[in-house]
């Protein structure tokens, strides 16, 4: 039995859904267990192997953000917005890079648009949770 080209790999090369999952949820377990390395090295790959996907970007910008890295993070999530221009997650990753950057004004258009385009999904999620948080004064101060 063979396996469809998956909808989450957009592959150039046939990688079907559960292959892809399991590419990507690798890349997850080595960012929690803070393998770095190990992390974007099976993201870039699933990038390579997914180049029309979003989601290898926003795992790399995930290693990025989980190291301070946030300017970094930041290119990875636009990447990841460029894919998926009408997906809410990258948008709110967009914001949430922003945010930790001191980029306020421009940090809540990104995460009013999250909010917007799926307004029940994942990233409208983080998007309020992160507008919560900056409300109640919990992240960075704007920088100067």
């Amino acid at each position: 039995m063979s396996e469809s080209v998956s909808e989450i790999s957009n592959s150039l090369v046939p990688l079907g859904r559960q292959q892809a999952m399991v590419l990507l949820e690798a890349g997850y377990l080595w960012l929690d267990m803070g393998r770095f390395d190990k992390a974007k090295e099976i993201f870039s790959g699933a990038a390579a192997l997914m180049p029309k996907s979003e989601v290898p970007q926003l795992g790399l910008g995930a290693v990025e953000f989980a190291q301070g890295r946030h300017d970094k993070a930041l290119q990875a999530y636009r990447s990841a917005q460029r894919l998926a221009p009408n997906a809410a997650l990258p948008r709110a990753h967009v914001g949430e890079a922003l945010l930790f950057l001191g980029k306020v004004p421009e940090a809540l258009k990104e995460l009013k648009a999250a909010l917007d385009l799926e307004p029940e999904g994942d990233g409208a999620r983080l998007a309020q949770a992160l507008i919560q948080a900056k409300e109640a004064g919990v992240l960075p101060p704007a920088k100067k």
